[in-house]
C-alpha cells in the first residue's frame, strides 16, 4: 500500500527507506504528465569511468549544477561521489517540479498539490488515492469522479495555497542530511536563468537531454543555456542516459579555449545528443 503524503513527510512509518520512498514518489504524476521515477545507484559505472578525470580536477569543482534531478536521490549520490574524488562542492539541484503543499480540505481529508493546485494525491482517512487517470479507468468509468474531483478542487486548492492555508513541502529525497551542501531550486532548463550565468565548474544532465523527451530544437536551447551557466574554459559537462535495458551511456565534455565543447571521454555508446552539444557555439 502506498503511503499518504502526511505519513511520508512526518516520517512516522519508516518512510526514509529508499524502497518505500521510491514507491511514494513514483505514484505522483506532475501536471506535465511525468512521474518522479528516479532510482538510487543508477550511475555507478559512469562514476567509475569518470573518476580519474574528476579526481584530477577535484579542487576546481567548487560549484556544481545538477539538472532535472527528479527527487534528488542521485544528486545526494553525486555529492558523496565528488567528495570521494577529493572535491568539496556546493551543488544546485534543479527540477521543474520540486515544491508542493499539503492542504487540509475537511476532517480526515487532505490533498497533496503543486503550487498551482494540481492534485498529486488524495488522502482520505490515511488512505492514499491517486488523482490521475489511467486507461483502465475509462473502461470502469472511474475517470468520471476523478475528473470531477480535480475540476472542483483545483481552484480551491490554489486559493488556499496562495493564502497560506497549507503546509509547504518539497518533493525531494529524505536521504538528504542537514550538513549536505545541496540547494534544490525549481527551474526550467528551457528558460535561461540569469542567476546561473557563468557560475558552475561542472554541470550534470542525467536522463533529461534525450530525443524521446525533446526535439532537436529544444535540446539546442537547453544546451545553449547550460553552456551559459558554465564558467568558461576547463569547465565540464556530463550528459548521460539510461536506456530501456537499464544500460547507461554518457559523455564527459570540456569547454575548450575557444568556448565550445570538446569530448574528453565516453562511456558505452556515449550521449545520443553529442552532435548537438558539439555544435553549440560559444556564448
Amino acid at each position: 500500500m502506498v503511503m499518504s503524503a502526511r505519513q511520508f513527510y512526518s516520517g512516522s512509518d519508516g518512510s526514509t527507506d529508499c524502497v518505500r520512498e521510491s514507491e511514494f514518489f513514483a505514484k505522483l504524476k506532475m501536471r506535465n504528465g511525468t512521474f518522479k521515477l528516479t532510482q538510487p545507484s543508477r550511475f555507478r559505472e559512469l562514476e567509475t569511468a569518470f573518476r580519474p578525470v574528476l579526481s584530477q580536477r577535484a579542487t576546481q569543482l567548487r560549484e556544481v549544477l545538477d539538472v532535472g534531478v527528479s527527487t534528488g536521490v542521485t544528486t545526494v549520490e553525486l555529492l558523496r561521489y565528488l567528495e570521494t574524488c577529493g572535491s568539496k562542492p556546493k551543488i544546485t539541484a534543479t527540477d521543474l517540479f520540486i515544491d508542493a503543499h499539503i492542504v487540509d480540505m475537511a476532517p480526515g481529508v487532505r490533498v497533496l498539490a503543486d503550487p498551482e493546485g494540481w492534485p498529486l494525491q488524495y488522502d482520505v482517512a490515511g488512505l492514499a488515492i491517486r488523482p490521475w487517470i489511467r486507461r483502465l479507468d475509462y473502461v470502469s468509468l472511474a475517470f468520471i469522479p476523478r475528473k470531477f474531483a480535480k475540476a472542483m478542487l483545483q481552484p480551491c486548492l490554489r486559493a488556499r495555497i496562495r493564502s497560506g492555508r497549507s503546509e509547504p513541502v518539497q518533493m525531494i529525497t529524505r536521504s538528504l542530511s542537514s550538513g549536505d551542501s545541496i540547494a534544490f531550486v525549481e527551474d526550467d532548463i528551457m528558460r535561461r536563468a540569469p542567476g546561473f550565468a557563468g557560475r558552475f565548474d561542472l554541470v550534470r544532465a542525467a536522463n533529461i537531454l534525450n530525443k524521446s523527451y525533446f526535439s532537436n530544437a529544444q535540446i539546442r536551447v537547453a544546451v545553449s543555456n547550460i553552456r551559459a551557466y558554465l564558467n568558461g574554459p576547463g569547465s565540464l559537462l556530463i550528459v548521460t542516459r539510461t536506456n530501456e535495458k537499464g544500460e547507461n551511456g554518457g559523455t564527459l565534455f570540456e569547454v575548450g579555449a575557444d568556448g565550445t565543447f570538446t569530448v574528453l571521454m565516453r562511456v558505452g555508446s556515449g550521449s545520443e545528443v553529442e552532435d548537438l552539444i558539439l555544435a553549440c557555439p560559444a556564448p
